[in-house]
């Protein structure tokens, strides 16, 4: 399939330390005899503060590190996501059926061209498929609108804080997963319109369930 390379980025991270002024004001409150300390104690100081400050950073991006995008062969990562219509969704009481998980957004062309193909499959009633498209870090409001103002039948989900999408790490979206058993079968990055993913995605599910 020939995958739309006009992606929409959905994940920003953002690293903050600890400010370290304290010290610097504890050093102007002192007494006299802290006034006597030598200029090389001071830039060792100095120094300890920046190699502790550089350590830390290092742990912090070696955690980020770890959030590697999923490959086909993976399990796939368990979550509870919050439905529009009021329920839930648990990714591991579904292990029985074959899953097909989309994360979109509103504000992303290509995601909103593939969404009739999620409808379609839904109106198929195909036996054993559960659909789920997880919205990317939109608020619920805007959210409601969108599924109102559309019309979607199939299953949506809030991921206002964007924890479902930390478990599934990408370099854009849309980001649809065929997932049998709990292992990720099939990954689309992309889309090339709702005709064409229609008959993907058919395809890929229905292969899945032989």
């Amino acid at each position: 399939m020939r995958k739309i390379k006009e992606l929409c980025v959905v994940t920003a991270m953002c690293l903050s330390f600890a400010s370290l002024t304290a010290c610097g004001a504890a050093a102007e409150n002192g007494d006299s005899q802290e006034d006597e300390v030598s200029i090389e104690e001071t830039v060792d100081t100095e120094v300890d503060v920046e190699e502790s400050t550089e350590t830390d950073s290092e742990e912090e991006v070696a955690d980020v590190g770890e959030l590697k995008e999923l490959a086909q062969g993976d399990k796939a990562p368990d979550f509870t996501a919050e439905l529009v219509d009021g329920t839930e969704f648990k990714l591991s009481e579904h292990e029985n059926e074959v899953v097909l998980l989309n994360f979109f957004a509103s504000w992303c062309p290509p995601c909103m061209g593939e969404m009739p193909a999620f409808e379609k499959l839904k109106k198929d009633n195909i036996e054993g498929l559960s659909i789920l498209c997880v919205n990317c870090m939109e608020d619920k409001a805007t959210v409601d609108q969108l599924v109102k103002d559309e019309g979607y039948t199939f299953p949506i989900a809030y991921d206002v804080e964007g924890k479902i999408g930390q478990l599934y790490p990408t370099e854009g979206i849309p980001y649809t997963l065929v997932i049998k058993n709990g292992v990720i079968e099939k990954i689309y990055l992309g889309a090339d319109g709702a005709d064409a993913q229609y008959a993907e995605y058919k395809s890929a599910v229905e292969e899945c369930m032989k």
